[in-house]
Order: structure tokens, then sequence, then C-alpha cells
């Protein structure tokens, strides 16, 4: 993933002794430096002079967010002046705090011009964030950190193209979406394709490429005996004919309406070569849009993370719930190597039957909200699942995920069967990237 572009904008005040002034923006500058970021930093505005210049730099700047650095008392109008053209980009106002000196405390007045401006950038309708402290603060280092990475997820999320094969499966009324919606309030375009394309593909794929793919799932999979070569071939022609579409189309994602076209009237369900791109770019079955676009949201805030998702089958006695899709899973996600059998009912082909391994997960779902969106959020731990199957077929691949909130509330809230789900506990950053494209939350 690209590195966070930042564009710190220090503020200031005349009175004050410029040397104090410019070594407290040359120590947040460090700071912010050992983030690892990609940091440029304006001139100071400390008077009405200094604005014009600073709207022409960060004109001229590429950024993701805009860090706005309150060093010492600040006369609001010159801030509202130099930021107010990017109120809709993502802000982060920085307030230092005060600071000893032989054993006293001093200010510069910068917590008071926090005080002012805080509430302005709220009445003025600013998409910002607030912390406070100075350059050493641990709390600072870690909001701005959280902050970045969400700025640089909403940047991402605008820019991405998520590719959709078909359009939703079986009457999933809750997988349908407005690709105009989806565009103006969450950011990626929908590029909409045909299975035929995915069929045309894989039959024009090359036999040696064919063949060593085989080759290499004998090697690294954990195959049931059922399971014979020329079953091998067909899901890796599927993967491959996946894979080239998604690099023709550009595609940061994909979603495949697999029922009923491919997994049956074409006699291969997509589960493996999705399982196989999926380690690559977020992929699901379906058709489901709006999971789809869960997973890339929770693929950028992770920083280019592994994503998942499965249905929700049931709650059990230790606030756990069991998630498990019929066939998919990322196989980087397997605990031990991956677990491959042949469907036995309801699809044909190949299916992912292994359990994901243990670990911190965060769930997501979004879904429409009249006229914008809501997110549903989760954070639990995810373990392997009880023993569990879909009648007549074999065990899925799953997990079971212990929530750390009450279980009935997550199933009381249910916004569809699909939930994405990505290891790591990233709800701060997904909240906050909900108030910045103004999704409202739903935490269980």
């Amino acid at each position: 993933m690209e590195k966070v572009k930042i564009i710190l904008v220090p503020f200031g005040y005349p009175d004050y002794p410029r040397d104090l002034v410019e070594r407290f923006i040359s120590e947040s500058e460090g700071m912010l430096k050992d983030l690892e970021v990609d940091l440029k930093t304006t001139r100071a505005v400390i008077s009405m002079e200094d604005v014009q210049p600073v709207i022409r730099e960060i004109r001229e700047s590429e950024f993701d967010l805009i860090i706005a650095l309150l060093v010492t008392w600040v006369e609001a109008p010159n801030f509202v002046a130099t930021l107010r053209g990017w109120f809709h980009r993502p802000i982060l106002l920085w307030s230092h705090t005060t600071y000893m000196e032989e054993g006293t405390r001093v200010t510069l007045g910068a917590m008071p011009a926090a005080g002012v401006l805080r509430e302005t950038l709220e009445e003025m309708g600013a998409k910002f964030k607030f912390v406070y402290g100075m350059p050493d603060s641990k709390g600072v280092r870690e909001g701005i950190s959280s902050y970045a990475k969400v700025a640089r997820a909403l940047r991402s999320l605008q820019r991405s193209r998520v590719g959709l094969f078909g359009y939703l499966s079986m009457g999933m009324y809750t997988g349908a979406f407005d690709h105009t919606k989806v565009r103006r309030m969450v950011g990626p375009e929908i590029v909409h394709l045909d299975q035929y394309l995915i069929v045309r593909n894989a039959e024009g794929a090359k036999g040696d490429e064919v063949r060593e793919l085989v080759k290499r799932a004998r090697a690294e999979w954990e195959l049931d005996d059922a399971v014979k070569d020329e079953d091998i071939a067909l899901v890796m022609k599927l993967y491959l004919a996946l894979k080239s579409l998604a690099d023709e189309n550009k595609l940061d994602a994909l979603t495949v309406k697999c029922q009923y076209e491919l997994s049956r009237e074409y006699g291969v369900a997509p589960c493996i070569p999705l399982s196989l791109l999926g380690d690559e770019i977020p992929c699901s079955c379906e058709g489901d849009v709006p999971l789809i676009l869960s997973q890339l949201i929770l693929h950028h805030l992770t920083g280019g993370g592994v994503t998942g998702y499965g249905d929700v089958h049931d709650i059990l006695e230790d606030n756990g719930i069991i998630l498990a899709a019929c066939g998919f899973a990322p196989l980087s996600l397997a605990q031990g190597r991956p677990k491959v059998s042949r469907h036995t009912a309801l699809y044909e082909g190949l299916l992912n039957m292994s359990p994901y391994r243990e670990g911190e997960v965060t769930l997501a779902r979004l879904a429409s909200d009249k006229e914008g969106y809501k997110m549903h959020i989760a954070t639990g731990f995810a373990s392997a699942p009880p023993p569990f199957h879909e009648i007549g077929c074999p065990p899925y691949a799953g997990m079971k995920v212990v929530l750390d909130g009450d279980a009935d509330d997550f199933i009381g809230n249910l916004f569809s069967q699909h939930y994405a789900v990505v290891y790591g506990d990233v709800r701060r950053e997904l909240e906050e990237l909900c108030d910045l494209l103004g999704v409202r939350k739903v935490i269980s």
C-alpha cells in the first residue's frame, strides 16, 4: 500500500517567541515522520499575510489528510480562511497543550484556540477529528496514526473499481444496490460484466499454466480422495479467467453471481477460484454488492489485509456465532493446509472446507438506509467452528466468532446473511470512516 500523504499546516500567533514556535513545529514534524508517512509541511500561518501563500501550497499538493497544528493561540478567521476550501476533506485538528519549563507548566494558548476552532469546524460542517497533546504523547501518536489510515482508506475507496459479474443471486434483496448512490456516497465505481466472459476466458486458458497450478495444488492442499486432476484443472481455468479479467478491467475487488449459471449450468461453482483470488484482492460470491463493498472497506483500512466473508448460521451459548460460506474462504486464512473437497449437493465442482485460523477479527456489513447507508460493526475472537454442515453437504469453510458485544444484539440487528470479516480490531477506524462517509453506525 502507498504511504499516507499528509500535509501539515502549522498555525500560530505573532506575539509568541518565534524560535519557540518553530521548535514545537519541528518536534511535531519529527513525530509524524516516525509514523512513516509521506509528509509535506507548509509555512506557518501566523498572520493574515500567510494565508494566501499557504492556500497555494495546499492547492499544489496531493494529500490524503490535512493536519491543522495549533502550536499557540490562533485567530480563528486566519484558520478558517486558510482551510475552508478543504472542509469536505479529512482534517485532523491537533492542538498542543502545556509544556514544562523549570518545574512549571507553561502555555502558549493552543488549547484555548482549540476550544474555539473545534466547535467552529463542527458548526461549519467540516470533516475532522480532534486530538490534543504534545508531540511525545502516546495518545496523539495513536490518534494520528489511526486517522491517517482512515484518510488513506477514503482516498482508496474513491479510486477503487469493483467488478460485478452478473447480478445478485437467488433474489437476495439485500444484495441489490443503487449504482449512482454507491459512487456518490461510498466511492467505488461498479464495473458490471457478464459471467459469459469468465467462461470464455476459462476455455481459452493455457494448458501449461493450468497443469502447473494443478501440480501446485496437489503439493500444497489437503485433497479429498474424490478430487480428480480434471476437477482441479477446471477450477484453475476459472481462477486464471477471473484473474485476467480483474487485471484487464483494473479491478480492486470483485463478486460473481455463481447461482445457478456457474454452480449448476456450467457445472463448477467458483468457490475455489475465488478462494485463490481472494488472497490477492477482495472477492465474494452471489453478486452481493454491499458485501463486497464491506470487504473492500476492511481491506483498505487494514492496509491491504485479506478479507473473507461468511453466512451467519447460528448463535451459540458462549456468545459465539457460526460464520461460514458454502465453499469460499481465502486460502491464506486457513488453519493449516487448505482442505478441498467436492460439492455433494446443491452445487457442482470443488469447495474449500478449511476452518479459519484463530485470531481477533472485525465483522462488518454495509446496507442501504433510506437515502443513505448504515454499517453494522462487531469485533470478536475467531476459532474453528464446532462440527457443522449444511444438509447433504461437506463442512464449509468457516469460523466461530465469540463476540466482544452481545450476540443476541448482533443477531437482532442482522443486515443480511453475509458478513465481511478481516483479522485485527479496526472498529475505531471503521467508525471514523463511517463518520467521514456519513454512514450511520450500528455497533454490536
